[in-house]
């Protein structure tokens, strides 16, 4: 069958009546008139000779042929999207909006920013920072790094980092762990919000019962790190947060004794949506970033 006359905006109408199995819905997601749609599939449906929709009184249902032809319809539109994409969003002009986690974004993002920049001179990047994804306002932005478990609805996700935490401190504090004799001698500074801290630690490498366990506990990974820095105490920490950063300057892991954390960092984009050339400039730098 020869369908080289078929028009693009009878496929996309189709596209759109099949998803919501409704004429006024479809009417209204492309702001055409309900007469208009029914027309365009008409005209469609005798283009290929077959009926695409069971019309009922109320309801309209996709025929075998029509339910087949669907699922051929939103891959081939998928695939043009991709393509238009990929040839005419300019990368030398792009602008990625980016949501990512602060603690992310402070200790493993930034001392990498260079080479992104060196790599991509005419890519802007508007960063919006954010701490846990429960504060977070709705985001527009393309692509997010979120801390978490790793499963979000209607997102493809990548895991960044490994889930391992290990004990970090500054080299005084690490002296004094030996001088004092054992690390419940320490103040101990804990994330809040995060699914395994020094409970869990201590539960799993038990170190007695301490006289006074001194606590600090603050909302993220970068502060706890920083008061780690001043001599405050020990915390908890993925070890690429560290060596990637300048926190390797100036934090040692005292024990290398880890526990897995149920949750990390990722890189988030909505499913089947395809990127802009910004937001896959982006997202190539970064997979070649964690090879």
């Amino acid at each position: 069958m020869a369908l080289t006359n078929l028009q693009l905006n009878w496929l996309r109408t189709f596209e759109v009546v099949g998803r919501h199995l409704s004429f006024s819905s479809a009417a209204i997601e492309l702001n055409m008139s309900q007469s208009a749609v029914s027309q365009q599939i008409k005209l469609l449906e005798h283009k290929l000779g077959k009926s695409l929709f069971q019309r009922q009184t109320r309801s309209i249902q996709l025929t075998v042929a029509g339910r087949a032809y669907l699922g051929v319809v939103q891959e081939g539109l998928k695939h043009m999207e991709q393509g238009m994409s990929s040839i005419f969003s300019s990368v030398a002009q792009g602008v990625l909006e980016l949501s990512v986690n602060n603690t992310f974004a402070q200790l493993w993002l930034a001392p990498r920013m260079e080479r992104f920049a060196t790599l991509y001179p005419q890519v802007s990047i508007r960063m919006y920072g954010v701490n846990w994804e429960a504060d977070a306002p709705p985001s527009s932005a393309e692509l997010e790094i979120r801390y978490g478990g790793g499963n979000w609805v209607g997102m493809d996700s990548l895991k960044l980092l490994s889930q391992e935490l290990r004990p970090y401190c500054s080299l005084n504090m690490a002296n004094r762990l030996r001088d004092a004799g054992g690390l419940l001698s320490l103040p101990l500074i804990d994330v809040l919000g995060t699914p395994n801290g020094w409970s869990d630690w201590l539960a799993q490498y038990p170190q007695g019962e301490p006289e006074q366990l001194q606590r600090f506990y603050v909302d993220s990974y970068s502060i706890a790190a920083n008061m780690a820095v001043e001599n405050v105490g020990v915390c908890l920490l993925n070890d690429e947060l560290v060596q990637g950063s300048r926190l390797r300057e100036f934090l040692v892991s005292p024990l290398d004794q880890r526990i897995d954390c149920q949750a990390s960092y990722y890189l988030l984009k909505k499913r089947d949506k395809p990127l802009s050339g910004a937001a896959q400039a982006f997202n190539d730098w970064l997979a070649s970033e964690l090879k």
